[in-house]
């Protein structure tokens, strides 16, 4: 089995690329002559730049909870990590940093969502 430490290092490294990507692409889209998707106007910018931080606390935070908790919740807990992937990819997909850090969230998700369903083995009776 894919062991949780590898999940936990990607999922965080994907919050931080996505609050960073929040971050630099609200201030690089700043003013006219802005760098990269202004999403209508600077107020846009900074709500797209907040919504990402928030949707990379999230993952930072779910990426801490699977550390903690047992392989019952892991499942669920990739599942978490995928929606919260797609959904900053889709958001917020417009910064460079934003897609990086939601494809390894997705992608940590991915890996223990699989590692849940394959560490369960099926109830068996006998009769």
């Amino acid at each position: 089995m894919v062991q949780r430490s590898l999940v936990n290092v990607l999922a965080a490294l994907g919050g931080i690329l996505i609050i960073l990507g929040g971050v630099f692409g609200f201030l690089l889209s700043l003013g006219s002559d802005g760098f990269g998707d202004r999403f209508g106007s600077d107020s846009g910018a900074a709500v797209s730049g907040f919504i990402a931080v928030v949707l990379g606390l999230l993952v930072l935070l779910f990426s801490g909870y699977t550390q903690y908790r047992g392989s019952a919740t892991s499942l669920t807990s990739g599942v978490i990590l995928i929606v919260l992937g797609a959904v900053g990819w889709a958001v917020v997909g417009g910064w460079v940093l934003v897609v990086i850090g939601s494809l390894l969230a997705v992608l940590a998700g991915l890996i223990l969502a699989v590692e849940a369903l394959l560490g369960q083995s099926p109830s068996r009776t006998t009769n």
